[in-house]
């Protein structure tokens, strides 16, 4: 959640400081596939090319965990408080 929270703020800020200074939001918008199939290709080839297999594979996990939510709930945090302070009221 707080990945899709941060992507629409950094969206948000980047072309609302454009668009604030004046800027013509047409031209990015123009511009914007041919851009962003080189800049993100490039990243993309440069990963690939600088890492091991393991390691793809190992971020490639990582997204996949970072997307699926949290894997603790609140009644866990919850219980866990609660168990604590048992303890350290038997203490």
């Amino acid at each position: 959640m707080f990945q899709i929270i941060g992507l629409v703020l950094l969206f948000g800020l980047v072309f609302g400081s454009y668009i604030i200074s004046g800027g013509n939001l047409n031209v990015i918008m123009h511009a914007l596939p041919h851009e962003m199939m080189a800049i993100g290709g490039a990243g993309l080839a440069a990963f690939l090319i600088s890492n091991s297999m393991t390691t793809i594979k190992a971020t490639g996990g990582g997204l996949g965990k970072s997307f699926a939510g949290p894997k603790w709930k609140a009644g866990d945090y919850k219980d866990l408080l609660s168990l604590l302070f048992l303890l350290t009221k038997t203490m």
